[in-house]
C-alpha cells in the first residue's frame, strides 16, 4: 500500500512539474493539439491470448484525471506492442495502439498512436511518445507527450 501511495504521490509532483493540469476552455475540436499526461498503475492480470493488463491512473491535458487499461503483448528483441484506452472522469475514452521497446531493464519507450475513441474523442488522431519505468516488474510509472486532434 505504501507503494501505491509513492507512486501516486510521484505521479502527483510529475504534474506540478510539467504543469500537466487540464487547461481551462481548451480547444475541442482543434488539430495538432498538444498532449501530455502521467500514470501510476500496475500490472493486473494476464489475458487468455496472453496480453499483460496494465491498470493505471492519471492525469493529462484534454483528459483531467483519467483512469486507463492496456493490454501489452511481449515480441522478440524486447519489443513490445499493444492497445491502451484512456477514460476520462465523464465516460469519454480515447484509444491508442503502441509499439517499442526496452530502453533498459527498468525502461519501456514508445509510441502511441491514437485510433479514436467515444464522446469527444470519437475521432482521435494523433501520436505521443511514452517512457514507462518499473522498480519491480509489477508497478509502473508512465509520462507521455505528443499531439493529438479531435
Amino acid at each position: 500500500m505504501r507503494k501505491c501511495t509513492f507512486l501516486a504521490m510521484a505521479a502527483v509532483a510529475a504534474l506540478l512539474a510539467f504543469g500537466l493540469a487540464p487547461k481551462a476552455g481548451a480547444d475541442e475540436g482543434s488539430s495538432d493539439l498538444p498532449f501530455r499526461g502521467v500514470a501510476a498503475g500496475s500490472i493486473t492480470g494476464v489475458t487468455p491470448d496472453g496480453a499483460i493488463v496494465v491498470e493505471s491512473t492519471g492525469q493529462a491535458t484534454y483528459l483531467g484525471e483519467y483512469t486507463r487499461t492496456e493490454y501489452l503483448f511481449f515480441g522478440p528483441g524486447g519489443t513490445i506492442s499493444g492497445t491502451v484506452v484512456f477514460t476520462a472522469a465523464n465516460g469519454d475514452k480515447l484509444a491508442a495502439d503502441f509499439s517499442g521497446g526496452f530502453s533498459s531493464p527498468t525502461t519501456l519507450e514508445g509510441t502511441y498512436a491514437f485510433t479514436g475513441g467515444t464522446g469527444r474523442f470519437s475521432d482521435a488522431t494523433g501520436v505521443a511518445s511514452f517512457e514507462a519505468t518499473t522498480p519491480d516488474g509489477i508497478h509502473v510509472a508512465i509520462s507521455f507527450e505528443g499531439e493529438i486532434s479531435y
